[in-house]
């Protein structure tokens, strides 16, 4: 998928042009089945599987979002590690790749969140990449990542415009 990934500091950055929104249009968008991803030898929590729910909505040309989910860390083992939920804190970037109607668009949506376990503010910062394929050209996959976990493994999403 062309993504840079680390944690901590580091962010994965999507290795493409971003195509602008158009002006004035606002987006939501929603993991529309559990979204997972794992986590590659060499990277903190190789092995590991997270499970992402959520959605929320976006303004590309304001550069602000809203929105929150839960996850769910699971060991290679099988075993649940952590859960908790999500939430947006800033908006990094969208790439737009249109489709049949408002309701049905793809895109690559890149936000900043925070990961919050039993109440409190666990990871700041870890970068969230959602890609809804729809109207996509080759080399995107559906799905959504989140920190280290770069590798979409399932589910599926879904962007949508407000205009």
């Amino acid at each position: 998928m062309g993504l840079l990934a680390c944690m901590l500091g580091m962010m994965i950055v999507p290795a493409v042009l971003a195509t602008p929104a158009r002006a004035g249009t606002d987006y939501s968008f929603n993991l529309v089945t559990p979204n997972t991803a794992t986590s590659p030898d060499g990277f903190p929590f190789a092995g590991d599987t997270i499970r992402l729910r959520g959605g929320g909505s976006f303004d590309p040309v304001a550069g602000t979002v809203d929105a929150s989910g839960a996850f769910t860390h699971i060991l290679a083992s099988g075993t649940v590690f952590a859960h908790g939920t999500w939430v947006a804190t800033s908006f990094v970037s969208f790439t737009a790749f249109g489709g049949p109607n408002g309701g049905l668009q793809g895109g690559v949506l890149t936000i900043t969140v925070n990961v919050i376990h039993k109440g409190n503010v666990v990871f700041t910062g870890l970068t969230m990449v959602v890609t809804c394929t729809i109207n996509a050209p080759p080399g995107y996959e559906e799905g959504t990542t989140l920190g280290p976990f770069i590798i979409p493994t399932g589910g599926e999403t879904l962007i949508h415009t407000g205009n």
